[in-house]
């Protein structure tokens, strides 16, 4: 078993626990929140987009409706049944990040990348800190030159597996604001901010970078 398998199985066999619980609660969200707007401002007409982790394919459906050519990508099964039923047509994908295959190899800042944007609510706090870096090298050398990812990673200070969350047995990964801009060092940072209840409940750090 890998490092990342050690963080990613137990969170993979959590959701799979508590599917049921998870998209019923994830139906209630409202969106698109303040931060889907910003990103999808920053995107060109008819731009190509992946939503990592995209879960349930509520952001998915949202980005499809403003003219985005979107894909899907989630590791939990019945989130992506979930996500597919909600957008039909829409390639949705079951991998985990760890098999995902990004453009490989592919310097960034060439013609060879494949997405305008990637959009990834919320779902990389669920790797640890030496992964979030490996995977935003990822993200980069999936993204055309002048393309847009945007991030959403959890304040605070908490690192490590849930007992008592509503859906324990996760990993989870909570950052500074200078954490987080340490983390997107290399890259242009169009936004970092922290904000609260924007769509979810507890506090985010909302990042749109290059």
């Amino acid at each position: 078993m890998t490092k990342l398998l050690v963080y990613t199985h137990p969170t993979l066999a959590a959701y799979a626990r508590h599917a049921e619980a998870a998209i019923t609660d994830w139906r209630r969200i409202k969106s698109p929140s303040r931060f889907l707007r910003w990103f999808a401002a920053a995107l060109p007409p008819r731009a190509r987009v992946l939503d990592y982790g995209c879960g349930i394919g509520l952001e998915l459906a949202w980005l499809g409706r403003q003219g985005f050519r979107v894909e899907g990508v989630d590791g939990t099964p019945a989130f992506v049944m979930e996500a597919r039923r909600r957008n039909p047509g829409v390639p949705v994908h079951e991998a985990r990040f760890e098999t995902w295959p990004m453009p490989a190899g592919r310097p960034t800042g060439t013609s060879s990348g494949r997405y305008d944007g990637i959009w990834c609510q919320a779902a990389l706090i669920h790797v640890p800190p030496e992964e979030l870096r490996r995977q935003l090298t990822k993200l980069r050398q999936g993204l055309m030159p002048g393309g847009v990812a945007g991030l959403t990673l959890a304040w605070g200070r908490a690192r490590g597996h849930t007992r008592y969350d509503w859906i324990p047995g996760r990993y989870l990964a909570a950052y500074s604001k200078a954490e987080a801009a340490a983390l997107f060092r290399g890259w242009t940072v169009r936004e970092l901010r922290v904000t609260s209840h924007d769509g979810r409940q507890g506090r985010w750090i909302h990042i749109l970078a290059s």
